[in-house]
């Protein structure tokens, strides 16, 4: 199978939202439980990672609207994607995770490195083009 066979809103998701596996199968945890709250620690213990890359991916997953922190408790977030598209596309990942899975992994690994180029670029020094002296 090939990127091209996953549906359009699939490959979009993964485009602007997800960067690692270890950040999709975060999104498809607490997907499976929409009604738990999480936090860095469960989700480390529930996939065995380290807990410190669970708060970060948990923190990308609520800046890309694919989850909500819970009121009145800041480190516990919860499913809840911020548009019906999202969360169709949300589904549509976690059946294509699980039907092509290979495709789907390829496809994240496949991204250009666009927010890698940009943040070295930060750190590049340039000469002024308006510099006459």
């Amino acid at each position: 199978m090939q990127a091209g066979d996953l549906p359009d809103g699939v490959r979009q998701l993964i485009a602007d939202s997800i960067d690692s596996v270890e950040q999709l199968e975060i999104l498809l945890l607490l997907q499976q439980h929409p009604a738990r709250t999480w936090t860095a620690e469960s989700v480390a213990r529930e996939l065995r990672v380290s807990a410190l890359s669970a708060g970060d991916r948990l923190e990308d997953l609520t800046r890309d609207a694919l989850l909500v922190r819970v009121k009145g408790n800041e480190e516990e977030y919860r499913y809840a994607p911020g548009s019906a598209a999202l969360d169709e596309a949300a589904r549509g990942l976690a059946t294509a995770y699980t039907e092509r899975r290979v495709t789907v992994i390829n496809l994240i690994f496949s991204k250009p490195v666009d927010k890698i180029r940009t943040f070295a670029d930060a750190f590049r020094l340039r000469k002024k083009e308006d510099d006459n002296g």
